[in-house]
């Protein structure tokens, strides 16, 4: 509940080295100082950066990148003192080192060794987990505490006297020395020895079973541990160090500024992901592009145009998705050791947002104005752009969600499927939504798995736009739904109100037809006011079989009806013939009807 008051006291620096692999030796400590040291600006961080490397030995090396363990700039040694300077750079009371001699070479660890016994000759307490430490290491250290299986602790008090403490109580030969008598080397690995030594059967073979088992040393480190004492030190509570957190708005640009730093070093993931997009467009476009045996190309006859359009929605979910589905795991490491600066969680996840965003917008833009360009959709690249952006935003949030939900690139990439797969059968252009499988759908309505496929919504916004308002439907769209609504009225709706009305006169409707026709004679009353006998329809009652006056006068309307749907189809395809050449007639370009 009060962890808040050792934010900035405490230093942790992790057995792994947590570096941003694709920065600079620098970088890595600039970004990093700028998360806990909110209180100075750039040119004081710069100052303090300089003075560190300079200070660890790294300064030659801070334009370096680091690289990662397989592909390495710097050395394992170097790259240690880096991971000790992104905590040191706070001046942390208490420091907590786990193995920082792990991988190292002999030379490196004594270094790194120098270096932590240096800050706790400067007053810093340092806590260090090390295994098998080398002589010289091992005399570098003012306690020592050992824990035993279970984690029971067996010792605490000064490195050299352990080896005579635990020789005594084995009862060894020559207990009362700790060091080689002729080189003066104290060998750690004894105690080890000691502590883990067998008990031999009456073969002389080693059991699995210990000498003095854990509980029983620390038995014996309870009877001679001292009582606590007091510290007369001087302990603050408030004390902060250097610590000083910034805003979150100043987290977000550190946190944006040091991802986009980390892509646009990486040479490869710029490769791949700025190149996908127009390889892709390229092949989609070029495959899809039908043409005539002629040889011609005419964009309205090109059946393909459903297929493109489909396949650019699915194309741009799918490059959003890959490209968020390691960002978070990526970053696991370094967040494992930021989440002890207490930062913003939003802060980061909004970085993350930005700059997926970003990339999506770069790389659907590149996939448009290709794609399109090869396909001959012209003048709608804003719209194209728009709508598959969106999508491409849709698929960088579930990649964030499963990169943030599952510990392993692996599964993430084996996840990719089974969330591709159901926005392609789910959307209602492969497989039409009344022949899924009954269980899932029906026959009257798009089923609620359907509506909430962001795939079948971009589809249906593309493919709408693209007719509604190409360059040239958009001046014959209002005409030419006129002349559809027309049609269908004269051709459809007029045929089987006649065919209801005539079987109504003879008896043989049912109810529910019968109030269908009232209902539709009704409405039609009532769009069509001016037509002569409306006025006598709009509230018609009728009775089975019907009554002649009625018949009569519904037939008379329905015929009225006609020669009005006649009349006005007429209107409209003058008006529509009047627009086509009035547009071929301003647009030079012979084939510009043909779009």
């Amino acid at each position: 509940q009060e962890s808040g008051k050792v934010h900035g006291i405490i230093g942790y620096i992790p057995q792994d080295d947590l570096l941003m692999e694709d920065l600079t030796v620098y970088q890595n400590l600039f970004y990093n100082s700028k998360l806990g040291l909110g209180n100075l600006n750039d040119t004081e961080i710069d100052l303090l950066v300089e003075q560190l490397l300079e200070s660890l030995g790294l300064l030659a090396i801070k334009d370096l990148k680091v690289g990662d363990p397989l592909n390495k700039m710097v050395s394992g040694g170097q790259r240690k003192r880096l991971n000790i300077a992104l905590e040191l750079i706070r001046k942390p009371a208490v420091l907590f080192v786990d193995e920082p001699t792990s991988g190292l070479s002999s030379l490196d660890s004594e270094n790194v060794m120098d270096l932590l016994k240096q800050l706790s000759l400067a007053g810093k307490l340092v806590f260090v987990v090390i295994h098998q430490p080398s002589s010289d290491i091992f005399k570098l250290f003012d306690k020592l505490m050992l824990l035993d299986t279970g984690g029971f602790p067996i010792y605490y008090g000064n490195p050299s006297d352990a080896i005579i403490y635990f020789k005594k109580r084995a009862n060894f030969a020559a207990a009362d020395e700790s060091e080689c008598e002729t080189c003066g080397n104290v060998n750690p690995e004894q105690i080890f020895s000691i502590i883990e030594s067998k008990v031999f059967n009456e073969f002389g073979q080693s059991t699995a079973d210990r000498k003095i088992t854990p509980i029983e040393w620390n038995r014996f480190y309870e009877e001679i541990r001292l009582p606590n004492v007091n510290s007369k030190a001087d302990n603050n509570p408030d004390y902060q160090g250097e610590y000083k957190k910034p805003s979150r708005l100043r987290q977000l640009k550190v946190f944006f500024t040091r991802d986009v730093l980390s892509k646009l070093k990486n040479t490869q993931y710029l490769l791949i992901n700025f190149l996908e997009a127009p390889i892709l467009a390229v092949i989609l476009a070029y495959f899809l592009k039908f043409y005539h045996s002629g040889g011609d190309y005419i964009f309205r006859d090109n059946i393909n145009v459903p297929a493109y359009i489909f396949m650019c929605v699915i194309v741009s979910l799918f490059m959003g998705l890959t490209v968020s589905a390691e960002e978070i795991i990526r970053d696991r490491k370094i967040l494992k050791r930021e989440e002890f600066l207490d930062l913003s969680r939003g802060s980061y996840l909004f970085s993350k947002i930005l700059v997926l965003l970003l990339i999506s917008a770069v790389q659907t833009f590149s996939f448009v104005l290709i794609g399109n360009t090869i396909f001959e959709i012209n003048g709608m690249y804003t719209d194209y752009w728009v709508i598959l952006f969106t999508v491409s935003c849709f698929g960088n949030m579930m990649g964030l969600n499963i990169s943030a939900s599952f510990n392993s690139a692996v599964t993430i990439y084996i996840l990719i499927p089974f969330l591709i797969i159901p926005q392609i059968i789910l959307s209602g252009v492969m497989v039409k939504f009344e022949n899924l499988n009954p269980n899932v759908t029906s026959q009257t309505k798009v089923p609620l798995i359907g509506e909430i496929m962001a795939s079948r919504w971009a589809f249906e916004a593309l493919a709408v736009n693209q007719y509604k308002n190409n360059e040239y439907t958009k001046h014959l769209f209002d005409v030419e739904k006129e002349i559809s609504e027309i049609v269908y009225r004269k051709d459809f709706w007029l045929v089987k109100m006649n065919d209801k009305l005539d079987s109504l006169n003879k008896g043989l409707l049912q109810k529910d037809q019968l109030a269908l026709l009232e209902n539709e004679v009704s409405k039609a009353a009532l769009l069509y006011p001016k037509l002569p006998t409306a006025s006598l329809l709009v509230s018609p009652a009728y009775t089975v079989p019907v009554s002649q006056p009625a018949y009569a006068t519904t037939k008379k309307f329905l015929g009225e009806l006609r020669k009005h749907f006649i009349e006005g189809y007429k209107v409209n395809s003058t008006q529509k013939d009047a627009i086509i050449k009035k547009l071929a007639s301003a647009n030079s370009d012979p084939e510009y009807l043909n779009q």
